[in-house]
């Protein structure tokens, strides 16, 4: 356990962060997960040689501010160079199939924000500038909802170190070449410019146009200064966004997801013009109704993310229950709020509407990838390329 964890540590420092020396790390952490915010500043501080503070908070407000020293005095320590953000995200903390009421959930923004269904506040003039990282701490509340109520301790961390690759050194490696595909992926698909996109699944089948300006987003990121980091592991998919009028034809769900402490199956929506119109499901169909109450736009289509079918991920996640891993286990659409990480040139909000982007006050993951997914795209020249048949991208279609 105590070997897995500084494993873990280490996947963080070298591969998601890429710490270097000089760096100031900030690691916020709640009580459930000091211990591990201990080990990993800990050895932070021997990359960085610098001060490594962990502050401590309670429902996200701070309440202790915790400096762990590296091994030089001051006076040898490197000059900072800038600063690093973590979160350590204590996966038991979600409240899963937790009922709450959902006649008054959509007015309760703090209920919106404690299932994971909030989307990204559009702050345009304040995006992060500097490596970032949201780091998951695995318990046993979130094991439950995977491998049932006999897991063990041992189970739990046998499931998260497949998932993170970190029984052996080649797990790192693994994080860096992925990192690479989907940089590839990714120029690949922005060279292609604005496309209309058309899925088409089992028995169902949707097209939606990229929104103006945007570009194809994922994996890896770069910042201006073109130092680069994972925001969040593991990373299997690279994600559109849609003009919000544009979506027609139906999708449906291909494994279960989590709304508002209900477990959705079999869901299936019709789209129009950008907007469902029509929706059904299984199970799980109020607490849909109660999440499409909270705006106009909750229910309309705004991203399309494209992941392979094959991967661990999608083995070992057989529904969609945290908002962490909801886009990376399978290839999805996204009804609601859109992703900060596609834009481009939009300075202002009148930007956002020139581009048609989906602005609301949540968003909602709803999978639909499975060994009958098919993606086409249609380029604004005329042509047309398939990059992903029978849920696997086709690495040609992308040449």
């Amino acid at each position: 356990m105590e070997n897995l964890l500084t494993q873990y540590a280490r996947l963080v420092i070298e591969v998601q962060l890429k710490l270097r020396e000089g760096d100031s790390l900030s690691i916020n952490s709640e009580a459930s997960t000091l211990t591990f915010a201990r080990l990993l500043a800990q050895k932070a501080a021997l990359a960085t040689r610098q001060t490594v503070t962990i502050v401590h908070t309670n429902h996200g407000k701070v309440v202790d501010a915790i400096p762990i020293e590296p091994i030089e005095k001051e006076i040898f320590r490197p000059p900072v160079q800038g600063a690093v953000m973590c979160h350590i995200v204590d996966l038991d903390e979600h409240p899963y199939l937790t009922p709450t009421d959902l006649n008054t959930a959509a007015e309760e923004v703090t209920t919106l924000g404690k299932y994971g269904l909030l989307a990204d506040p559009v702050f345009l003039d304040r995006r992060i500038a500097v490596p970032w990282a949201n780091i998951p701490y695995p318990g046993p509340r979130w094991a439950l909802q995977l491998l049932g109520t006999q897991a063990s301790e041992e189970d739990i961390w046998r499931l998260f170190t497949t998932l993170y690759r970190i029984e052996d050194e080649h797990g790192f490696r693994f994080w860096e070449e992925q990192g690479n595909l989907l940089a590839y992926r990714k120029q690949k698909l922005n060279e292609r410019g604005r496309c209309r996109i058309r899925l088409v699944g089992d028995l169902w089948e949707i097209g939606a146009t990229m929104a103006k300006d945007t570009l194809w987003a994922g994996g890896r990121q770069t910042l201006p200064s073109q130092r680069s980091f994972f925001s969040s592991l593991p990373v299997q998919a690279i994600h559109a966004a849609l003009d919000g009028k544009s979506a027609n034809g139906t999708f449906t769900s291909s494994r279960p997801f989590y709304v508002l402490g209900q477990e959705v199956k079999g869901a299936r929506f019709t789209v129009e013009d950008g907007l469902v119109t029509e929706y059904s499901a299984q199970s799980g169909e109020e607490a849909l109704t109660a999440l499409f109450s909270v705006d106009e736009n909750a229910k309309r289509v705004s991203e399309i993310s494209l992941a392979d079918h094959d991967t661990v991920e999608s083995h070992y996640l057989g529904k969609s229950i945290h908002p962490h891993f909801a886009r990376e286990m399978t290839s999805t659409i996204v009804l609601g709020g859109f992703s900060l990480d596609n834009l481009t040139t939009q300075q202002y909000e009148g930007d956002i509407e020139e581009s048609a982007l989906c602005s609301s006050l949540v968003r909602v993951v709803v999978p639909i990838g499975d060994s009958h997914l098919s993606v086409t795209l249609h380029s604004e020249d005329g042509s047309e390329s398939s990059v992903m048949e029978e849920g696997i991208f086709t690495e040609e279609g992308l040449v």
